[in-house]
């Protein structure tokens, strides 16, 4: 278990998942955004305050901010705050999980069928987690889709998102 405010990917994260991924063999790699995430609220504050903050987490918020501006502009038109503060999370979930499939040697071992990559939000105030990004093996001949319980899957050579 990797823990890092915002689920961002920097190096030390990066590192750890890696050696997870390549000596420890793990099967699922699982991207876990939560209600109520303080970085990713802090990350969508204006510029001029986050620069304000330590260089460290200045950085780390500047980078969040991008992903999720870059990505999904349509987040400041959702009129409840919840809802809004959720599509944020998840945004940077999926942000997160197509960097990880950006990895050549993580691709190589979800070609081979021996790992997935997961995104989901754990809503804490009743338990529940939503999984809604998949990266898994290619089946030829098999249909290009999610796995049963899972919203949508990514397909990182096509950068398509296709949904249940």
């Amino acid at each position: 278990m990797v823990r890092v405010a915002g689920n961002c990917l920097g190096q030390t994260t990066e590192a750890s998942l890696e050696y997870a991924i390549h000596n420890l063999n793990v099967k699922v790699v699982l991207v876990l955004g939560h209600e109520g995430c303080g970085a990713i609220q802090a990350a969508r504050l204006p510029l001029s305050q986050i620069n304000k903050e330590p260089e460290a987490l200045a950085s780390v918020l500047r980078d969040l901010k991008s992903g999720l501006e870059d990505s999904s502009r349509h987040i400041e038109h959702i009129l409840d705050a919840r809802a809004r503060d959720r599509e944020a999370v998840a945004t940077n979930v999926k942000n997160q999980i197509v960097r990880l499939a950006e990895d050549p040697h993580t691709m190589e071992r979800v070609d081979q069928g021996k790992m997935k990559l997961v995104g989901g939000f754990y809503e804490i105030s009743s338990g529940i987690v939503d999984f809604f990004m998949l990266v898994a093996k290619e089946v030829p001949g098999e249909e290009f889709k999610p796995s049963p319980g899972v919203h949508s899957r990514y397909n990182p050579r096509t950068k398509e998102i296709v949904y249940a």
